[in-house]
């Protein structure tokens, strides 16, 4: 296949033309057009509605994300960096397949312990049986899950730092099952298998699971490389196994937009976590994230704070604010913003910010 070098602005083009911002996704069902998103990062549930809200048309009615938890075709679980996201149920399973083995790594890491064949590992594992059959009853936040976990562990010493939860999640895939009530940092925790039904032909395989993650992830982000498919996935050192699974699409590769890259992009407002800015290595961002606005927008503490595209490229992050009139938008553009992009804006915060959880106003630096 002959390699064809994209400029800068040709990378921006064909990127927002897969993820819905030059013309909007189809009207299809919620599930699907997740899936041409890939995926939207999640950490708190009240802004992938807007996320995928940002990507339908003008006149879409506001879309019912939630709703599509509850109906179990969509699902909101850890998965891509060890990080909450919110994908289609059919791509669950391998991309778990591909990401639940990095709890174990991490549980290494941090504890200096085997979660398997340690004594202490021995011993939680142990009583992961009680809370398993606790969930058959419920789903069960974190707090419970300790809990439960700790009453069969009576005369062990066990460190700081969640290493209870850490171990039982490490063990179990699991779903945060939605409920009125769930908002940033609340979470109840079902088993996958107990959620979900297994995949029809069994579960993934590795390589398999890698090559239907690789054609969903450049469906919906490329064009990329298997460093940023690397990095989409999180502590992607295995570049070989991504460039097999790259290789393995064949002529569906180029099967995908690739609009003129003087082609319009309107304004657009992006959620808090938004996973244009994630899905690729640090380097490969500039395509929507100029560099220089790059420390701005992607804190210390990995907090993305929530954007706006102005002709494709990042210009300024915003914050919604309550009034007196409704929800707004206060914009904080990096420069000069012409009348008819802030207009532009305006007219999207009026469209999107119903969508927005009234939890997800807060916890931002210089809110309210």
């Amino acid at each position: 296949m002959p390699v064809q070098t994209l400029t800068l602005r040709q990378l921006n083009r064909a990127t927002l033309a897969r993820q819905g911002l030059l013309e909007p996704l189809p009207d299809e069902a919620v599930a699907r057009q997740v899936e041409r998103l890939g995926s939207l990062q999640a950490q708190h549930p009240g802004w992938p509605p807007l996320a995928l809200q940002s990507r339908l048309p003008a006149a879409a009615s506001v879309v019912d994300l939630n709703r599509a938890r509850t109906r179990k075709t969509v699902i909101r679980a850890s998965l891509m960096r060890m990080t909450v996201h919110v994908v289609s149920a059919v791509d669950f399973w391998p991309m778990s397949t591909l990401t639940h083995p990095f709890r174990a790594i991490q549980f290494r890491a941090i504890f200096k312990l085997d979660p398997d064949t340690s004594r202490l590992g021995k011993r939680i594992t142990a009583a992961h049986a009680q809370v398993l059959a606790a969930m058959e009853d419920a789903p069960r936040p974190i707090r419970e899950i300790e809990g439960l976990l700790a009453a069969q562990l009576t005369g062990v010493t066990i460190p700081a730092n969640r290493v209870l939860w850490r171990h039982f999640s490490s063990a179990v895939p699991l779903i945060q099952v939605p409920f009125p009530e769930e908002t940033y940092g609340r979470a109840r925790y079902l088993p996958a298998t107990q959620w979900l039904p297994p995949p029809p032909s069994g579960m993934p395989d590795p390589d398999s699971a890698a090559a239907h993650v690789a054609e969903r992830y450049l469906a919906a982000f490329g064009p990329a490389s298997a460093e940023d498919l690397a990095a989409y996935i999180g502590r992607g050192r295995d570049q070989g196994r991504w460039r097999a699974a790259i290789e393995s699409l064949g002529e569906r590769l180029v099967d995908a937009p690739r609009p003129p890259e003087d082609i319009p992009a309107l304004p657009r407002l992006l959620a808090r976590w938004d996973s244009l800015l994630l899905a690729y290595g640090t380097r490969d961002r500039a395509r929507v994230l100029p560099k220089e606005h790059q420390a701005t927008v992607i804190t210390r503490n990995a907090d993305v704070l929530p954007t706006f595209l102005v002709d494709g490229l990042v210009a300024g992050t915003w914050l919604p604010r309550s009034g007196r009139d409704g929800p707004r938008a206060e914009l904080r553009p990096f420069g000069r913003l012409a009348r008819a992009d802030r207009l532009a804006l305006e007219a999207e915060a009026d469209r999107l910010l119903p969508t927005l959880w009234a939890g997800a106003f807060s916890r931002y630096p210089g809110s309210d």
